[in-house]
């Protein structure tokens, strides 16, 4: 997990240039649409997946068994498809508020705020079901020489494309990272894969929110 946030540096750079592509091409709107579209199909939607999933469990559940086991389920409830639409629209509404430089920077910083966040909640956090499972590895040996680069890096390329925004992007960021955390661990025992998809995409669409924010 140390190079997650190099693994969201290169899906970055390929939605900066396809953006470049793509505003050639089409009007702003559909630019847009279609950009939000091409970046859920470089990762496969997995992280999507994980948001409904945890919705689902967190609304759904009547305690801590009840709600895990509803996220191990493979169908989708109403709630989490409702949260999954509006969580597209509003990443679509924001991409679309971004312009000039600050677009580029916000589009190639994006991918990396959100595998960051996933470093950040996995660290020190216990896997919160039994048995084994897609997140239990990354509980049982991320350590905090892994937090420490994914942390630099994060740094670094937040400096590099926003600048002082960026380094404010990272404060916000470590602060929810480390909320979610702790509400996870009262309320579920830990964490889980379906978790860490939910915060790195809610964390995405804060970065973005802070970018657009007029202030």
């Amino acid at each position: 997990m140390a190079s997650f946030p190099l693994v969201g540096l290169v899906l970055g750079l390929f939605i900066a240039a396809l953006d470049i592509a793509y505003s050639r091409l089409f009007p702003a709107n559909f630019s847009s649409a279609l950009l939000l579209v091409s970046y859920i199909a470089m990762y496969g939607g997995f992280h999507l997946d994980g948001l409904v999933d945890t919705v689902d469990g967190l609304v759904g559940g009547r305690d801590r068994e009840h709600a895990l086991k509803i996220m191990k389920e493979s169908t989708i409830g109403a709630i989490g498809v409702v949260t999954l639409v509006l969580l597209l629209l509003l990443k679509y509404a924001a991409i679309g508020s971004l312009s000039g430089d600050e677009r580029i920077g916000s589009l190639i910083l994006m991918p990396v705020i959100g595998r960051w966040t996933e470093v950040i909640m996995v660290y020190g956090s216990r896997y919160a079901r039994e048995g084994a499972g897609l997140g239990k590895p990354f509980t049982k040996y991320v350590k905090k020489k892994e937090v420490v680069i994914a942390t630099l890096i994060t740094v670094v390329i937040s400096w590099f494309t926003l600048n002082y925004i960026g380094l404010l992007i990272i404060f916000f960021t470590l602060l929810f990272g480390v909320g979610m955390k702790r509400y996870f661990k009262n309320k579920l025992g830990g964490i889980t894969g379906d978790l860490l998809g939910f915060g790195g995409e809610l964390s995405e669409l804060l970065m973005l929110m802070i970018c657009i924010a007029k202030v």
